[in-house]
């Protein structure tokens, strides 16, 4: 089997090569990210500019909306008090629509796809065993310690988003294998099963409580739609008792959910309350068009805290939510302009959908397209906290996600 996997992989191309190593370069850290981005990005340009395909794009109203929203972006940027930040910041938002075109454009076909998804679930897995090790013997296979506060981050180090990358990356996957084995022996459903208990396991120990709820609900919403009614409600009682029982065996997963209520029972003297009111203290402020991308960390500064006295900080690189960090850098204009942007895409989307359901090559991969639409909407969640949405890493899954649905749903294959 091993020999069989190793002459498939032989056997991709270049491009279908940096599809499979975008969740490695994740890992890898900032700059293999930004490479593989950039990379991928001038494969795009080259191929469209040689091949002249631009009328392939007829129509997609989307591309050229957040093209305008970078444009708008770099305009106000010039004024921001961070200048060059700001103007550098929107300029390199082009690359992530670029590696979504080039995901669509030179990816000729779907014939590796499987290979290429089943890879990323091994990565994924290796993943969830360091931090379940790191956990377990307070320092993972790498010999990295655990993070304070027993949080577990795996090969991610002192960057705690290990669970991050596990969520959002499974659950297209997980959407994909469930569906397309719901139909096998029990064996194999308690194999997946085990499976599933493992990554959800791994994820709770990283102590991310967004990651934890974006896995849990995803999941959720995957047993409503894809089985009866009776397994949903046995499958949704084993996973509460699951986390009953996680809860009073890891002291770590109960400081996090303890932490967590207390939130949301104080959110406006909560941590995260403050870097929403900053936020929206400096959006009241640049109420039309905000202070610049990547400018928040500078104008927030600025302001006069109303309540000093407040032990949770005030400022910080970004408000930790998409809504406030969109109104208070980019003002209403900007707020406009994307969800314009958004909006479209999601038209965009529903309408490929509706053409292509009835295609055979289509039906295997419904499930996964279904777990890429949810991790879209997932970003643009209003109540929810969240790293900066134009950040390398953060953006990452909004537009691997994205490109992924364009390639499946493509209407002519090589």
């Amino acid at each position: 089997m091993l020999n069989n996997y190793l002459l498939k992989l032989k056997s991709l191309n270049r491009y279908e090569i940096i599809l499979l190593a975008f969740p490695l370069c994740q890992i890898l850290g900032p700059f293999y990210l930004n490479f593989i981005l950039v990379l991928g990005s001038l494969f795009f340009l080259y191929f469209l500019i040689r091949n002249s395909s631009y009328k392939v794009f007829r129509g997609w109203n989307w591309i050229y909306l957040y093209l305008f929203f970078v444009f708008y972006n770099f305009i106000r940027g010039m004024f921001a008090s961070d200048y060059i930040n700001a103007m550098h910041n929107s300029l390199s938002q082009i690359r992530f629509i670029l590696f979504s075109l080039f995901i669509f454009f030179c990816i000729s076909n779907l014939k590796n796809l499987k290979l290429i998804i089943n890879v990323w679930l091994i990565l994924v897995f290796l993943v969830a065993l360091d931090v379940i090790f790191q956990s377990l013997f307070l320092k993972d296979i790498f010999g990295l310690p655990i993070a304070a506060g027993m949080r577990a981050s795996g090969p991610f180090g002192k960057e705690l988003i290990a669970g991050a990358f596990m969520s959002y990356t499974l659950v297209p996957l997980i959407f994909y294998f469930f569906q397309k084995n719901l139909k096998l022996g029990l064996f194999y459903k308690i194999f997946y099963i085990i499976f599933y208990i493992f990554f959800f396991l791994a994820i709770a120990l990283t102590g991310e409580r967004l990651s934890f709820l974006i896995f849990f609900i995803s999941s959720m919403i995957f047993l409503f739609f894809y089985t009866g009614i009776k397994k949903f409600i046995i499958t949704s009682f084993l996973l509460f008792s699951f986390i009953v029982v996680l809860y009073f065996t890891s002291i770590a997963f109960q400081k996090r959910t303890n932490d967590l209520i207390n939130i949301s029972n104080n959110f406006y003297k909560s941590s995260y309350g403050r870097l929403w009111e900053s936020g929206l203290m400096l959006f009241e402020k640049n109420k039309l068009l905000g202070v610049g991308l990547k400018n928040y960390r500078v104008d927030c500064d600025k302001q006069t805290d109303p309540r000093p006295e407040s032990v949770p900080q005030f400022c910080s690189t970004h408000p930790h939510n998409f809504f406030i960090e969109l109104l208070s850098e980019t003002g209403l204009v900007g707020f406009f302009i994307f969800f314009t942007f958004f909006g479209s895409l999601i038209f965009f989307m529903h309408k490929r959908l509706g053409d292509f359901r009835k295609k055979n090559y289509f039906k295997e991969y419904y499930p996964l397209l279904f777990g890429n639409i949810l991790i879209l909407i997932v970003y643009v969640w209003p109540l929810k906290t969240s790293g900066s949405f134009f950040t390398t890493w953060n953006a990452s899954f909004f537009w691997l996600n994205l490109g992924l649905f364009l390639l499946i749903t493509k209407k002519k294959y090589k």
